[in-house]
């Protein structure tokens, strides 16, 4: 698509290919991490952990040990060693009250550490012992002994961990202080942070020479769990973060959501009301660098031609390349060429040399961070001035002013080609957006249900090709209620049932070998169940109007078709879709069978109904289920037939029990597996 005479060669700079950080001793980079992170590199934290997340990031979901989230949005409770013991956050006042009154404070903490809590229980580390409270502290449930707890956290199941200072292994108890078996955690330095979550999962973090790790249980079984490290999004995808935001030496901070929208309060570790709110710290350094090696084209006097950079540079922050061309590696300080502020693409505007160095600078307020996810150096220079006659290049000056010229035009068309070359990834969809998916549905000619997800219309637009080339057979309809509804449908095709009713043809008349070929076809036959069907031959039509054969106004009056193939049409083209009970949707699964039935067809859906009767016909997976028979009931909207339908009364010798031969039973009612 482009008008450059041969494809351009390039390098890149990521957490893939590498950052062509310099060997020797020259420093290559201070102040940004992220080089393995797929994401980019920014500028590092401030603190002792340059790389990991800070305390203040992982607040919400570890709050400082005096603080425990209970049970409600709002609810909270503070532990005040040297006052009232132990405060409960009112959720209507937002002040702090005492969980024990004056007059009723039992006096159990004396040197208490940490609270934890979970739904209606409490556990308060004091001293050598766990104390565990049951209805919010209303009920003493238990004592638990145990050298030198730190922290403590509730589990489901009445379960109560506790981390010691002697490690990292996990003690587990219930809340009457039964030792249930040891947690073996293998995780590195000293916990500082122990909650649970969903589906008994424990997640851990502890503090290895100021690097703060996370870590959460991956398998529990006979006292013992695997663990394994843990980003900070996984931590907020398993657990919702609390209001807790921010806290230092003299409180803490709390951002909840009012009537007139979010509010932040501030407390003291007394429970009194903060004026002024904690002083916050900057999460990153304000200034860091990337110095790369020598990058080697491979190309004696190599015209670089252009530079791009790939990155996120929020308010506040800024991203600056500088870079310096040499043929020996060898340069100078005023050697360094440095883009336009703010700029991030650019022409390199150096003499020819075989080697490049790239110097990357970040900076920022502090509170934010620039992320370079990508570096591509283009080389050597190839514009579509090349393509020009060569009375346009005689001038040096002239010549350079024109490849620059043409390379912004060359730019936008590359930028076209790779759109071309992305489009087919349009039309991949497990690779495109959620919010993409309707959009190619229409052009596919599919239209989704609401209530959808996005696994199932992934999965309905992959095998659109499939279900198109076979539509209308019930193999793809059958296909269709499987991607949508899980389940394997039952097909029926009601003219293959062959339900009306025929006679048998005399024989008598015909050559013997004819004769016996017909009485074999007929035997034939009647082994597959061939012979009287649900049509009555003496009935009275119902199907249309006939003189001395229908009741006036019981039949309508039709002027096409033979009435005598009336049994044989009425189940022609048409089909049902049989379903377990409470599989599907039925209003749902109506539409789209609608949608996937042949235009000359009339299809049915039926789902089971709540069990059957032995001896009348029933579909096995649709209506079998083994419950009693509904009271007979002789009237309403659904009258039942006696003898068939119900079971009036148990007979004069009472209720059966089980089955017995020759005597009539009903499935469910008094029949027993002995």
């Amino acid at each position: 698509m482009t008008c450059t005479p041969h494809p351009a060669t390039f390098r890149l700079l990521d957490a893939y290919v590498g950052w062509e950080e310099p060997t020797g001793g020259e420093p290559g980079r201070e102040g940004i991490v992220g080089f393995d992170d797929p994401a980019g590199i920014r500028l590092a934290h401030s603190g002792p952990a340059p790389d990991g997340p800070t305390r203040a990031q992982l607040l919400p979901w570890f709050p400082d040990r005096r603080l425990a989230p209970g049970h409600g949005p709002c609810s909270w409770y503070l532990l005040v060693p040297d006052g009232p013991g132990l405060l409960r956050r009112d959720a209507c006042t937002g002040t702090w009250t005492a969980v024990w009154p004056p007059r009723c404070d039992p006096g159990l903490l004396r040197e208490p550490v940490s609270v934890a809590a979970w739904e209606h229980r409490l556990a308060v580390v004091d001293g050598d012992r766990v104390l565990v409270w049951r209805r919010e502290g209303a009920q003493l449930a238990g004592v638990i002994r145990v050298d030198e707890p730190r922290w403590a956290a509730l589990a489901p199941g009445d379960e109560v961990l506790v981390a010691c200072a002697d490690g990292t292994d996990l003690r587990r108890f219930d809340s009457t202080g039964a030792f249930r078996g040891l947690l073996r955690t293998g995780a590195q330095g000293e916990i500082v942070g122990l909650r649970t979550g969903a589906g008994r999962t424990v997640w851990l973090l502890t503090d290895d020479d100021g690097l703060l790790r996370i870590y959460r249980s991956v398998g529990r079984g006979r006292g013992q769990g695997a663990f394994r490290t843990a980003t900070v999004d996984e931590l907020a995808a398993a657990l919702p973060p609390s209001a807790l935001v921010s806290a230092d030496e003299d409180g803490f901070c709390l951002r909840e959501d009012g009537p007139d929208g979010a509010v932040t309060t501030c407390h003291t570790w007394q429970g009194q009301p903060r004026q002024t709110p904690p002083t916050a710290t900057a999460p990153y350094v304000t200034d860091g660098f990337l110095l790369t090696g020598l990058i080697d084209s491979g190309i004696s006097r190599c015209r670089w031609h252009r530079v791009r950079v790939d990155a996120d540079v929020p308010t506040g922050t800024a991203v600056a390349v500088e870079i310096v061309v040499s043929e020996d590696g060898r340069y100078d300080e005023t050697d360094w060429q440095a883009s336009p502020p703010g700029v991030t693409d650019f022409l390199v505007d150096q003499p020819p040399g075989r080697y490049l160095r790239l110097r990357l600078r970040l900076s920022g307020d502090g509170g934010a961070t620039p992320v370079v996810r990508r570096i591509r150096l283009d080389f050597p220079r190839s514009t579509s001035a090349e393509l020009l006659p060569p009375a346009y290049r005689m001038d040096p000056a002239a010549d350079d002013f024109t490849e620059r010229f043409l390379s912004l035009f060359d730019a936008s068309l590359a930028d076209l080609d790779r759109v071309i070359e992305r489009y087919p990834a349009l039309l991949d969809p497990s690779g495109v957006p959620d919010r993409v998916l309707p959009w190619l549905a229409g052009l596919l000619g599919l239209s989704f249900e609401t209530g959808w997800d996005a696994g199932t219309r992934r999965a309905l637009l992959a095998a659109a090709p499939a279900l198109y080339r076979r539509r209308g057979t019930p193999w793809a309809l059958r296909e269709a209620v499987r991607i949508v509804f899980g389940v394997n449908p039952v097909i029926e095709e009601l003219a293959t049932d062959r339900r009306w009713a025929w006679l048998r043809e005399a024989v008598g008349s015909q050559e013997p070998q004819q004769a016996q070929q017909a009485q074999q076809a007929q035997q034939a036959q009647q082994s597959k169940g061939a012979g009287l069907g649900a049509v009555r031959l003496f009935s009275r039509s119902s199907s249309r109007f006939r003189l001395d054969g229908s009741a006036l106004g019981a039949a309508p009056l039709r002027a096409f078709g033979a009435p005598d193939t009336d049994p044989l049409t009425a189940h022609a083209h048409r089909f049902r879709v049989l379903l377990p009970a409470g599989t599907a949707d039925e209003q749902a699964l109506r539409r789209l069978v609608e949608r996937q039935a042949p235009a000359h067809t009339v299809g049915s859906v039926r789902t089971g109904g709540a069990g059957f009767v032995v001896g009348s016909r029933s579909t096995v997976g649709v209506d079998t289920a083994f419950v009693p028979l509904p009271p007979p009931v002789l009237g309403g909207e659904h009258p039942l037939r006696l003898g068939r339908d119900g079971v009036i009364g148990p007979g004069p010798r009472g209720t059966r029990r089980g089955v017995g031969a020759g005597i009539v039973s009903a499935v469910g009612v008094h029949t027993q597996v002995w």
